[in-house]
């Protein structure tokens, strides 16, 4: 199928823009109230960084689910079950006051997000193949609209409700939109692969080929490990140098809404070339920019600082989902790269929200965390200049 071929196209980008609508809110959500939350639960900052660090471990670890589940239920099917996955995982936050209960609710977010994440980047390869860094744009940017809406509502949604547990489960209904808006593009599509048994994709040995799996698998996992430790301690950083809830939430929404030019922008940008080093290089070094003065100078004017780190994170996003998709020969190899590359990208990202949780507990303050921070985006920056273009990764399993 291709975009010439397809009569239902606005469809397509509908449902992709929708299903990336909620991969985030479930996580986004959670970081303006964290402090609400953790006196609620008595937990300690490294406890409470568990509801960000259980779904990004749960991203990386089922992402290997997604190229078996493509291959039995077809590509579209497994996107369905995946956003039901994320839609309950929501839902059952409205028992959140159970902690054994909220844990295993951010495991089946997890798993919800990393089969539907994974499946997308072949998904657009399939329908969208002459301006892949464009649809990843579309979706990319819809997923910030959805992370920035959950960070921004969520407080208000808070307050109008009258508790946490309301506010965080309130997200699920987004996802019963798209359910219904999927449903409609599964019997319209014909990527649907024959059904086979269930076997996890096949890591790859040591060879030339595959030591580029590897790297694309560390990037990810740095600029990964960026955003969502940003994502999870922005807010409560401001929050502990004296800010509210309010308005912290605000510089979150910001943080969150900025990404949306770098990740349209650097997106429609990239696609005049092959080449994605230069686009690569700008976000980054604009996120490094960002954090080091949120690291050094945090009240001073926090805003700009904030805005350019989104920025930066927004463009670098999508640009390292499409590195796979420019790598991969087939749709079906897209899948199999992708699957290993978040699996090992997000398994190690989510050691950041954990480790800036401990390190907060340790040192009493933020600072030495998002230190940490900037050295780690300078050392993604160095990294940039191996992503040569023109590449063919097979697999060697």
């Amino acid at each position: 199928m291709t975009e010439s071929h397809h009569p239902k196209r606005f469809l397509l980008i509908l449902g992709m823009a929708m299903v990336a609508f909620n991969l985030r809110p479930s996580i986004s959500s959670v970081p303006p109230l964290l402090e609400v939350i953790k006196n609620d639960l008595g937990l300690s900052y490294s406890g409470i960084s568990l509801l960000t660090t259980i779904p990004i471990l749960s991203m990386g670890i089922f992402a290997l689910l997604a190229f078996p589940m493509s291959q039995i239920f077809g590509r579209e099917k497994s996107i369905l079950y995946a956003v039901s996955l994320i839609s309950i995982g929501t839902a059952a936050r409205l028992w959140g006051s159970n902690l054994p209960l909220l844990l295993l609710t951010t495991i089946l977010l997890g798993i919800g997000i990393a089969v539907a994440q994974t499946l997308l980047p072949s998904f657009v390869k399939v329908n969208f193949p002459k301006n892949a860094s464009l649809i990843t744009g579309v979706y990319t940017t819809s997923l910030t609209i959805g992370a920035a809406a959950a960070a921004g509502l969520t407080v208000p949604l808070f307050t109008f409700l009258g508790g946490w547990n309301f506010a965080l489960a309130t997200w699920s209904i987004f996802g019963i939109v798209t359910l219904l808006i999927w449903s409609l593009i599964i019997p319209k599509t014909s990527s649907q692969e024959t059904p086979v048994p269930f076997s996890l994709p096949a890591f790859p040995r040591p060879s030339k080929s595959n030591s580029w799996v590897w790297l694309l698998s560390l990037f990810l996992a740095l600029v990964t490990l960026l955003f969502y430790s940003v994502l999870s301690w922005l807010s409560p950083m401001y929050v502990a140098l004296g800010w509210s809830e309010n308005q912290s939430g605000l510089l979150l929404t910001v943080f969150l809404l900025t990404q949306l030019i770098g990740t349209a922008g650097i997106s429609i940008l990239a696609d005049f070339s092959d080449d994605r080093r230069p686009w690569i290089f700008i976000s980054l070094l604009l996120s490094s920019i960002g954090l080091f003065f949120i690291s050094m100078y945090p009240l001073f004017i926090p805003f700009l600082w904030v805005g350019i780190l989104g920025v930066g994170l927004g463009g670098i996003f999508p640009l390292s989902l499409t590195l796979p998709i420019d790598y991969s020969p087939t749709a079906k190899s897209a899948d199999h790269l992708t699957s290993i590359v978040l699996f090992f990208g997000y398994t190690i990202a989510a050691i950041g929200p954990f480790a800036i949780g401990i390190l907060r507990d340790i040192s009493g303050n933020y600072n030495s965390a998002f230190i940490f921070l900037f050295l780690l985006n300078i050392v993604a920056l160095i990294s940039t200049f191996k992503f040569k273009p023109g590449m063919s990764i097979k697999i060697d399993a």
